[in-house]
């Protein structure tokens, strides 16, 4: 029976791709969940640290650590989102256009927007571009 799942599910890289990928964007969804309810007392965790906050002066209150933390977590999320895609495109016979992948940062993006601000949307653009770009110049070197 191991031997069997082990051939059939875990030993192609296509399927254990997919199966690593999803449980990667599970993970980070759940992590961004944890910081939308307040309530759960996360200021008093092990994450405490995040919410330092650097004043602007007139311009308010900004928390570095927790913007940049909130970047990572979303780069990781939109990577593991579209290498999932992808895997499963390959492994169906198709191949991910350009559109597909302008439509998948387009979804994380206005998720950004709705979920944090502007700023925080064009950040997040910012680490798509340079993750598109690194996909990019890792397969042309092929």
């Amino acid at each position: 029976m191991a031997k069997y799942l082990y051939r059939n599910v875990w030993e192609p890289e296509e399927i254990r791709t997919i199966i690593m990928g999803t449980l990667v964007v599970s993970i980070c969804f759940l992590l961004e969940l944890l910081f939308l309810f307040p309530e759960l007392g996360i200021e008093k965790s092990f994450l405490a640290f995040l919410f330092w906050e650097l004043d602007l002066g007139g311009l308010g209150i900004f928390t570095p650590l927790l913007t940049i933390f909130h970047l990572i977590v979303w780069g990781i999320m939109f990577f593991s989102t579209l290498m999932v895609y992808t895997m499963i495109r390959e492994y169906t016979g198709g191949r991910t256009g350009l559109l597909e992948i302008a439509g998948i940062t387009l979804f994380f993006a206005v998720f950004c927007l709705i979920m944090f601000d502007e700023w925080f949307a064009l950040f997040f653009l910012g680490v798509a571009a340079l993750l598109l770009a690194y996909l990019y110049l890792s397969l042309a070197e092929r």
